[in-house]
């Protein structure tokens, strides 16, 4: 995809990996507009529209998308920057952890995307193409002790990207699921439960950014771990 001119929904766009996403799709000549949880957080990304958005809020996610669509009747990408991680056993973790993970990583963004699927089809209609990108990381190609609860949300995203694509590959609606290991974004310190293990030093925010970038203007479907 060429990035220059397109239209951009970057979520979690006031995050250490989300505003890095808006930074570099702007650069490349890209109309970008992102979400973000709080007000406060809005402020920092006056430089483009921010739209308040709280994924673990069903009608925050129906507004949002109304606000969307209004302003931007055609999306050529949108990107998942956003998310939250919990630490745990399976014995510790309790339902509700679980489930709020889920919620915020999977099924919050999933109902978002939806609500904007006619916003992607406009796109495809005008410029013959358009992209959902999320990034699962690499907890959804393989399992780690204490991030059960956060890898099943993560794995659950990826199979959605996987379906979506199959789904719309007659109108080019496209996926890329970016699998990146530990990157250095804060998100580790804070949690929404459990404390964080010894993490060796992560990869920076410019470089997974880039990389992901990168696989978007190169069509691509995945980007494995194996290749941050």
């Amino acid at each position: 995809m060429d990035i220059a001119g397109k239209n951009f929904l970057v979520l979690g766009g006031s995050g250490v990996l989300g505003h890095e996403m808006v930074s570099q799709l702007t650069q490349r000549g890209a109309n970008v507009i992102s979400t973000a949880h709080s007000n406060s957080s809005q402020t920092s990304n006056a430089n483009h529209e921010v739209i308040s958005l709280d994924l673990s809020n069903n009608d925050s996610i129906v507004a949002a998308a109304a606000v969307i669509a209004q302003s931007n009747p055609t999306l050529d990408g949108i990107v998942n920057c956003a998310g939250r991680v919990g630490f745990g056993t399976i014995a510790e973790t309790t339902t509700d952890q679980a489930l709020r993970l889920m919620q915020i990583n999977h099924l919050g963004p999933a109902a978002l995307v939806t609500l904007l699927v006619p916003q992607l089809l406009s796109a495809c209609e005008v410029n013959g193409e358009a992209i959902v990108v999320g990034i699962t990381g690499v907890v959804a190609e393989r399992s780690f002790p204490g991030l059960a609860a956060y890898g099943e949300s993560k794995l659950a995203a990826s199979r959605h990207l996987a379906a979506l694509a199959q789904e719309f590959r007659r109108v080019k609606i496209k996926t890329l699921d970016a699998r990146p290991g530990h990157t250095e974004t804060g998100l580790a310190q804070r949690a929404l439960f459990g404390a964080a293990p010894a993490f060796p030093t992560g990869m920076t925010a410019e470089h997974v950014v880039s990389t992901i970038v990168a696989g978007i203007e190169a069509g691509k479907s995945e980007i494995p771990s194996s290749d941050f």
